[in-house]
């Protein structure tokens, strides 16, 4: 038996393909003094930050085909209301004014703020919408940073067919990845009650999460089989290993197939009484 890893499963489905690393290169935020002459100047910067990150979530909302669930483009619409909010469009210039910084801190800082104060709910599922704030902020910090600061979307080409290993990846890279034709994912961090994670689950890719060190282990075109049901991956199988996943995997493949044939049918009970689903 190869090596398994183990993490917690939030979609379920076989998936058996070569692996394919993200790598998000780690923003390093540094605070310098801007002079009060050139504030003026570092708020247009930063606003301007703030539309390119718009429109590029725009450009993938756009790319969701019609006949998709509304709850798919939620997703997306949730990140761009949170770039319409005060917290993350007014509050950075407020600190750019008062602390006389750059808008890299400004962001930074105003991040941290509203991570803790989510951080300290006690709802899991509110607790955990912090990773929204953080995809959001990470998109409009690379903006800033500029090229060079790691283009995750850039990255996921030729992930068609691969399963995609991460530190963790935004619903906005999810949906990417799906239009790339992606196998799996499987994450180092987040959680069933992600939006991540529920998207995951809607669009039907096989995805595990919480996998601890997953990205220390696995090299890259390893090959891979990743059981979203028991929440594990397994890297380099047996043979007679990947012949038992293909077969689960046909027949996963067999069973949903049947499930789309009844789909239409109208709910009713084995005595002929109509039932409403939820």
């Amino acid at each position: 038996m190869g090596l398994v890893i183990n993490g917690i499963s939030v979609s379920r489905g076989i998936a058996i393909g070569k692996a394919h690393l993200l790598r998000h290169d780690e923003l390093e935020v540094s605070r310098h003094t801007v002079p009060r002459p050139l504030i003026d100047e570092e708020i247009t910067r930063f606003k301007v930050a703030l539309g390119k990150a718009r429109r590029q979530l725009r450009a993938i909302r756009d790319r969701i085909p019609h006949h998709a669930p509304a709850d798919i483009v939620g997703f997306i619409d949730t990140h761009l209301l949170m770039l319409e909010d005060a917290v993350l469009t007014e509050a950075p210039i407020e600190i750019i004014r008062e602390q006389q910084c750059n808008a890299e801190w400004a962001v930074k800082t105003q991040c941290e703020t509203l991570v803790n104060v989510f951080e300290e709910m006690n709802d899991p599922y509110l607790r955990t919408r912090k990773d929204d704030i953080n995809h959001v902020v990470d998109r409009v910090l690379r903006n800033l940073m500029g090229p060079g600061s790691g283009e995750a979307g850039q990255q996921n080409r030729g992930a068609k067919d691969r399963i995609v290993i991460a530190e963790d990846v935004s619903p906005a890279e999810v949906l990417i990845m799906h239009h790339e034709g992606v196998a799996g994912i499987v994450t180092r961090y987040g959680g069933p009650n992600s939006h991540t994670a529920i998207l995951a689950r809607s669009l039907g890719i096989p995805t595990v999460v919480g996998a601890p060190h997953v990205q220390e282990y696995i090299r890259k075109h390893e090959a891979l089989v990743l059981d979203g049901r028991q929440g594990a991956v397994l890297a380099l199988p047996m043979p007679v290993e990947l012949g038992y996943y293909r077969g689960r995997q046909r027949e996963e493949k067999r069973r949903l197939q049947e499930l789309k044939g009844i789909r239409d049918l109208p709910a009713r009970t084995l005595d002929g009484v109509d039932v409403q689903l939820l």
